[in-house]
Order: C-alpha cells, then structure tokens, then sequence
C-alpha cells in the first residue's frame, strides 16, 4: 500500500479509501466524532517534510466529512491524513474527494519561497559562509535556523530585511 502525492497542481481530486486507522490501530471503519487516519491511493495533500508543515482541509464522501489538521508521511511511501470525522462514516473501499485547503496551501507556499529569499539576502549581507540549518514553514510563519559568527546587527537586519521586500516586490 502506498500513496501517490498529485497536488502540485491540483488542491482537489478523487481518490479511494486503502487504510484507516483510529489512534492505536487499524479498522475498517471511522464514525462520527472518532480521531483517526485516512490513508489513499492518490492524494493532492503535501505530507510534512524537510520543515514544511503539512496541508489542511477535507475529506468527503456524499454523507460524511473528514476535517484534515495534519498530513504526515509513514513508512512504506504512505500519505496518512490525520483528523477528526465531523459527519457520517468512513470505509475502506470508499471513493472519497480530498480538498485542500487553498489559503493555507499558497500562504505556505509563500512562506517556502521567503526561506529561499531570506537565505540569499543573508548570504549577500553577512557572506557565503551562511547556510541554512533548519527551519519551519507553516501558513501563517516562517522559522529560518543557520549559523553565523556573531548576533546581525541593526544595520544587517535592516539590509537584509530591504533585499527581501525588494525581490517579493519584483515578484
């Protein structure tokens, strides 16, 4: 069993039901009120990885919704949307439309983009030597984690914080 990921250009599709699971183990069935995961053949849903924080949003059949908080990879090539079923049921087997949410998709996408603004304006202003060492990116933040030999100054702030609203403005 694995999960095709398909929402590089897609925030919603069609896919079928393959495992479901409440939180301590696998079932056939999700009713409404139980926490759980849903696992799909195909999902336009991003997992979280490398930072990024995963996709929100829903899952419907035409009686029952899932509500996504979380899109974590499991072993094995598997895309698990974690959530709660806000109305009806869920089985293996069923066709379900996965819908992401749209809003929270390009405002992290944003965010994505900034981490690589950010990362050569401090190049440019502190020097080569920066690289990044981690970092988080949600919808409504960015966390960029690296290493330098001293805390950046007023003035370094200030230089790097203009060539970031420079590019975002150039679009």
């Amino acid at each position: 069993i694995t999960s095709v990921f398909d929402g590089y250009d897609k925030l919603e599709l069609t896919s079928k039901v393959t495992v479901l699971t409440t939180e301590t183990e696998i079932v056939e069935a999700l009713s409404d009120g139980e926490i759980g995961t849903i696992i799909v053949d195909t999902t336009p849903f991003y997992a979280t990885m490398g930072g990024q924080e995963g996709d929100k949003g829903v899952i419907c059949t035409a009686d029952g919704e899932f509500k996504v908080t979380d899109t974590i990879k499991l072993l094995g090539g598997k895309v698990g949307h974690v959530g709660t079923v806000t109305k009806g049921m869920f089985k293996v087997g069923d066709v379900v439309t996965l819908k992401v949410d749209e809003k929270g998709r390009a405002n992290t996408s944003n965010n994505h983009s900034a981490t690589h603004l950010l990362h050569r304006a401090l190049r440019n202003v502190l020097g080569s030597h920066v690289e990044q060492k981690g970092s988080l990116v949600s919808p409504d933040r960015l966390r960029f984690d690296f290493a330098h030999f001293s805390a950046l100054t007023a003035e370094e702030l200030a230089k790097v914080e203009s060539e970031v609203n420079a590019k975002i403005l150039e679009g």
